[in-house]
Formats: C-alpha cells, sequence, structure tokens
C-alpha cells in the first residue's frame, strides 16, 4: 500500500462529492490519440477539444464521438495530406511541441504512435483492448518520442481502461494539497490505485478512471472561478 493513499483517500472524502458518474468514450481509436497527445501541455477545453473537433468535422461528419475512423484512416489522412507538418497546416490548424529541449511536434507523436499500432495489427478500440500483451504494448507506446507516463496512461484511459489516470496538473495538485509533497507521475498511477482500493468498501462504484474525472473536474471549476 502506497504510503500516501490514506491521506489522499481522507481528502478525497473530504473535500470532493464522491458519486457515480459517467466517464464519456471515445468510440474511434484515431480520436484517442488526437484527444491524448494534444492534452499533453495544453488546456483542454480551448487547445485539445478544437484539433479533435476539426479532424472530426473533415472525416467523421462532426460527431468526433462516431465509431469506425480506424489506425489505418488516421494513417491515410495524414499522408493525403502530404505528411504531419501539412497535415497540421491543414487540418489540425495546431503546431503544438512536446517535450523540453528537443521538444517533438505534436503531429508527428501522433503519426509515429499511429505507425508502431499499426505494426502491432492495431486497428481499432477493440484491438486495443484485447492485444493479447497489454505489457508489451505500454512498451511500445511509451518508446514513442513525446508520450511517457502521462501520455501513455491517458491512451490507456481514453481506450476504456478503468484502471488508470493521467497523471496531469490537476491530479499532481490533489496530491500535493492532501500529503504535502509530491510523487512522480509513475508513482501517481500506483498511489491512485491504491487509494480507489481503500475507498472501495464506501464506494463500490469508485474506478481509478472515475475518481480521476472527479478530481478533474473540481480543479478545472475551481481554477475558472
Amino acid at each position: 500500500m502506497h504510503r500516501y493513499a490514506k491521506m489522499l483517500a481522507d481528502y478525497c472524502k473530504s473535500n470532493f462529492i464522491v458519486e457515480p458518474i459517467s466517464v464519456e468514450h471515445y468510440q474511434s481509436l484515431s480520436v484517442c490519440i488526437l484527444d491524448c497527445i494534444y492534452s499533453l501541455r495544453a488546456v483542454y477545453e480551448t487547445m485539445t477539444l478544437p484539433v479533435v473537433d476539426r479532424y472530426a468535422e473533415k472525416y467523421m461528419h462532426g460527431n468526433r464521438k462516431a465509431a469506425g475512423d480506424t489506425i489505418s484512416d488516421l494513417l491515410n489522412h495524414i499522408e493525403a495530406e502530404g505528411g504531419p507538418k501539412a497535415f497540421a497546416d491543414h487540418v489540425l490548424k495546431n503546431h503544438q511541441k512536446i517535450g523540453g529541449k528537443n521538444a517533438v511536434p505534436k503531429e508527428e507523436v501522433c503519426y509515429k504512435l499511429a505507425q508502431y499500432l499499426k505494426l502491432l495489427q492495431i486497428e481499432t478500440m477493440e484491438d486495443f483492448r484485447q492485444f493479447e500483451s497489454p505489457e508489451l504494448l505500454e512498451i511500445v507506446i511509451r518508446s514513442v518520442k513525446g508520450m511517457g507516463d502521462a501520455g501513455t496512461n491517458y491512451l490507456f484511459m481514453l481506450a476504456g481502461d478503468a484502471n488508470r489516470c493521467k497523471p496531469d496538473v490537476h491530479l499532481h495538485r490533489c496530491i500535493t494539497d492532501a500529503c504535502g509533497e509530491g510523487v512522480s507521475n509513475e508513482e501517481c498511477q500506483v498511489l491512485f490505485t491504491d487509494t480507489v482500493s481503500l475507498m472501495k468498501d464506501e464506494f463500490p462504484f469508485l474506478t481509478v478512471a472515475v475518481l480521476d474525472n472527479i478530481i478533474w473536474k473540481y480543479f478545472r471549476k475551481r481554477k475558472t472561478t
């Protein structure tokens, strides 16, 4: 059990309304990739969602939650535009980069990740969820420069893994407020898993993804008020 699990559990019960919520999921893996990568170090409502919506407007009849847009579709769309840079110029209209000194354009991260998943014969959400070796899948995703712990966990979460959280600024702020100091992204996943385990008796519906969503909404609202 993580040393801070009880502190974080007590903090969550004291500060948040812990109730069942519906965590909405996309139906197309291509959109999960775009949401995942363009949410890293970005303001979700003003930067991430517009990118996803531009893609959906052009290729998914304006519905980002539609099913049927595969990894091959994403790769074909990028290549039809002339490659990642042209795709960012003409479709996504976003030129953010991810990383430090040697930052990588986010459209290149999307392209490389899609290529790697296709090599694993992963095309759909179902393929992703049922891949025979989640450990290998995680290693492959982490090998894409720019993904890191936050991106990898968030992609699994977007694809429907209820035991994952996205260790973003809101979750780290919550941990610091609750425990007096921060933890690494990798430790954040362990801490949330153990915290949910402690809270399960009182809140049997709770999952790591649901707690992540509760905290994210709370801190997002606090930031805007």
